[in-house]
Order: structure tokens, then C-alpha cells, then sequence
């Protein structure tokens, strides 16, 4: 009977946003965020390139680089607002949009501005100084009220939580209709990209109604206590399920738990299967930032890559002009027509490939070697 009665009470909707209005906030975010990264890089673009250090400008030219540069802030800005109380909005429940506006206005406040004032040059035009002030100002501005947002929204929420007479029921263990609302929105959400710990395929769909992880949207590994690794936990959720099920299922708990018990000297966590599972799935996602970190690292060392490939090139053309192993070229710049197929652009596309590499073999060692 009170099986049945938890069936039909997370059966209801509760209190959670309908289907339609959760499909267009998701729309929403996804192409938001294509137009801030496309807006920040065409900005990016025109700020280390040196638009903003030439000594002097007027008159069209001055035109169309302010025009640009106002025209990449209004749509970065106007992007990023939607994307960060869009995703507030569509996920309500959880407090990690809040710790992600906090970091993202930080990156406004302080890397971006940096960015700014590194390129633009004591002998830039006064034009330009001021168009770099106001990109500076304007970036600020934004990422402090997104870090004041953000921890308003982590700071609030915590207290409504923590107020809350569902949270108040999981403590004791019970299992309220608040709570069986919770668990029929959660499950119906779409899969996160490093998955959490309900969202695997060791973790068992009969035992995620009675879970305190799955009910509180926080995985195990983060509160270091999972049905794996604490057999009081596995205890109290196995309590939850039918006969049936339950002696298979506890069967592979306590199987987990042994061989996490014979690694005393890792944390459970590193030999539990639903960890290594998720380890995977985060190595396919952080794996991607490799290129770009790769690329930023290439972008802003491109001229001193340069200048070493052209000392090296000079010292070595010095030593092996004395042994006039090859005849001399009949021309000094044969490839006029296309100048950026050079040998020193052709070395720094090079040293980027290495670098990828390099971040790929870092990633996998943090990830599955310090399981961090």
C-alpha cells in the first residue's frame, strides 16, 4: 500500500515549470550561447590584433572600429544576460547556475578588462583609449552584478532549502510527496554532460526514489557517501524497494564495497564503478578545451614563437653556411603571392599540435590517474 501511494504521489507534477516553457528556456540558453562565444571571439579578435593600439585614426576608420567593437559588446553582454537567468530559470532547483554566474562575472570583472588594458597601448589614439575605457567599464559593470546575482541566487536558495519541510523529512529518512515531486522532475531531466551518479548505468532506477543523493541533486562523490561506500546508506535505500529486487541489488552493493574496502590507501570513490563512469564521460568533455586552450596559448605566444623559430633559423643558417652544403635559391622570396605559407607559421602550427597533445595526456592523467 505504501508503495503504491508513493507511485501515484510521484506520479504528479508538483511543482515544476511544464514541458513547453522547459524546451524553450533549453532552446534558449543553446542559442544564446552560440551568439556569446561568437561575439567574444570577433571581439577578441579585434582587440589582439591591435584595433585599439593604433597611434592614429580618424574618420572612417575610427567609425568602423567603434561600430564593431560597440556592436560585439551589445550582443556578448545581451547573450550572456539571457544565458545565465535563462538556465536560472530552467534550473530552479539546483545551485550550480548560481556558482556559474558567479564565475562568469569574475571572468567579466577581471580577465577581460586585463585583456583589454594589455593591448591597448600608452601611444594609441585618444579615441581608441576611451572606446577601450568603456569596454572596460561596461565589462565590469555587468560582472559584478552577475557575481552579486549569482550569489544571491546560492546564498537564498541554500536558505529556503535548508527551511524547507522536505528537507527537513530527509533528515529523518521519510520520504514526503514534496520529495516524490522532486524525484519525477528530476528524472524526466535531461542527462548533464559529466553525468551524475543517478544518471549511470550502474546506478539501479528502482533504487533512485529512496536515495538522499538523487532526492538532493548533489551526486555521491561529492558528499563522499554513496550506496558503494556506506553500507548504512545502501541499508537505508535497499529498505525502500521490493523483495524481489533487493537481494540482487545488495548483492552488487556489497561486491562494490569489498573491492573499495581492499583500496585503503585511495577514497572509495576512486574504485567505485559509477565514479569511473562518470571519469570517462568528464575526459570527453574537458578533452574539448584542449583545442581552444591550445589555440589561446599559440594566439598570445605567436610573435615570441616566431622570433625564436627566426633566431634559430639564423644560427643555424650561420653554421651551415660554412659547409655551402646546398646551392644558394635563385630568389629570396619565392612564395610572395601566399605569405602566410611560411616556415615559422608552418613551426608554430606545429608547436600547436604538440601542445594539444600535451593538455590531452595532462587531462587523461588528472582524470584517471589523480582521479581529481
Amino acid at each position: 500500500m505504501q508503495a503504491r501511494k508513493r507511485e501515484a504521489r510521484a506520479g504528479k507534477p508538483g511543482r515544476q515549470l511544464p514541458e513547453p516553457v522547459r524546451r524553450v528556456l533549453e532552446h534558449l540558453v543553446f542559442v544564446a550561447s552560440i551568439g556569446v562565444l561568437l561575439s567574444l571571439v570577433y571581439l577578441l579578435f579585434i582587440i589582439l590584433s591591435g584595433g585599439l593600439a593604433a597611434p592614429l585614426i580618424a574618420g572612417t576608420a575610427l567609425t568602423q572600429v567603434t561600430r564593431s567593437v560597440e556592436l560585439a559588446k551589445s550582443v556578448f553582454l545581451w547573450c550572456l544576460w539571457v544565458v545565465v537567468l535563462a538556465a536560472m530559470i530552467r534550473h530552479y532547483r539546483v545551485e550550480i547556475p548560481g556558482y556559474i554566474a558567479m564565475a562568469v562575472g569574475a571572468g567579466c570583472w577581471a580577465v577581460l578588462p586585463l585583456v583589454i588594458r594589455s593591448r591597448v597601448e600608452a601611444t594609441s589614439a585618444q579615441p581608441l583609449m576611451e572606446l577601450g575605457q568603456s569596454l572596460v567599464a561596461s565589462f565590469q559593470s555587468a560582472g559584478g552584478a552577475m557575481v552579486v546575482l549569482g550569489f544571491m541566487r546560492v546564498v537564498v536558495g541554500r536558505i529556503i532549502v535548508l527551511a524547507s519541510p522536505t528537507h527537513a523529512a530527509a533528515r529523518l529518512g521519510g520520504l514526503p510527496a514534496e520529495a516524490a515531486a522532486i524525484a519525477a522532475e528530476r528524472a524526466s531531466e535531461r542527462p548533464s554532460l559529466m553525468r551524475r551518479c543517478w544518471e549511470l548505468h550502474f546506478c539501479r532506477s528502482s533504487l533512485r526514489s529512496n536515495c538522499p543523493r538523487f532526492l538532493e541533486g548533489v551526486s555521491c562523490w561529492r558528499r563522499k557517501s554513496g550506496c558503494y561506500c556506506d553500507q548504512g546508506l545502501a541499508t537505508r535505500i535497499l529498505s525502500g524497494i521490493g523483495a524481489d529486487t533487493r537481494a540482487k541489488a545488495a548483492e552488487e552493493l556489497e561486491a562494490a564495497q569489498r573491492r573499495a574496502r581492499r583500496q585503503q590507501q585511495r577514497a572509495p570513490c576512486g574504485e567505485c564503478p559509477l565514479y569511473l563512469e562518470h571519469q570517462k564521460h568528464k575526459y570527453r568533455v574537458l578533452s574539448w578545451f584542449s583545442y581552444p586552450a591550445a589555440a589561446a596559448v599559440v594566439g598570445i605566444n605567436v610573435r615570441y614563437m616566431q622570433a625564436a623559430y627566426q633566431w634559430v633559423e639564423w644560427r643555424l643558417g650561420d653554421v651551415l653556411g660554412q659547409f655551402q652544403v646546398l646551392p644558394r635559391p635563385l630568389t629570396d622570396a619565392p612564395l610572395d603571392q601566399a605569405a602566410w605559407l611560411s616556415a615559422q607559421n608552418a613551426a608554430v602550427l606545429l608547436i600547436g599540435v604538440l601542445l594539444v597533445g600535451v593538455l590531452l595526456s595532462l587531462t587523461e592523467m588528472a582524470i584517471f590517474k589523480l582521479k581529481l
